[in-house]
């Protein structure tokens, strides 16, 4: 695509200033579902299954949506969404990412109490369904930049945490060197 920069954009694109953690994740979507192999081989995935890559993932509505179960009334976030989901049969990778900014407390507080409710939920689904099915394992991984370090009980909640810079390494992309560059202290 043709840098085209805009005046009233400072003479810039708009990925170069936009520092919204969406922006980027749709970037890695886009990267993982054309070449999903250096993604996985990042984080330690070594899986031959087939799998589904999500983006934006409203869970707890939209899953329950399709098993016609209203969230509302429930104790499951109508608003709660992933960054990006890696849906495997037995396994479902959360990804949390961070670009200008590091987790705060009450973040880190509902990554627990989102690994709770989607078991909750899976054994109540299980129970309603007529297809049964096993519960999948729950694991959360955070991407960050390289620039923020995260205090020893903010790195306990994620299996592992990968950097921006990291994903510019194995995709060349140059918006996420970017996403690296942004983050403020």
């Amino acid at each position: 695509m043709k840098k085209n920069c805009i005046e009233y954009l400072n003479g810039k694109t708009w990925k170069e200033i936009t520092r919204e953690e969406r922006y980027f994740c749709a970037e890695l979507y886009r990267d993982i579902c054309h070449n999903y192999i250096p993604f996985l081989q990042l984080l330690g995935i070594d899986s031959q299954e087939n799998f589904e890559v999500g983006y934006e993932v409203c869970f707890y509505r939209d899953l329950l949506k399709d098993y016609n179960i209203g969230v509302k009334g429930s104790d499951y976030s109508q608003k709660r969404t992933f960054d990006l989901v890696l849906f495997f049969p037995n396994e479902i990778y959360i990804i949390e990412a961070k670009a200008q900014q590091g987790f705060d407390g009450k973040q880190l507080k509902s990554f627990d109490k989102d690994k709770e409710n989607i078991e909750e939920m899976f054994k109540s689904l299980n129970k309603v369904s007529s297809r049964k099915f096993k519960i999948p394992k729950i694991t959360m991984f955070a991407i960050i930049s390289s620039k923020y370090t995260p205090k020893d009980d903010t790195a306990k909640k994620f299996k592992k945490i990968i950097t921006w810079k990291n994903i510019f390494e194995i995709y060349k992309n140059p918006v996420y060197m970017r996403a690296n560059g942004i983050y403020e202290s």
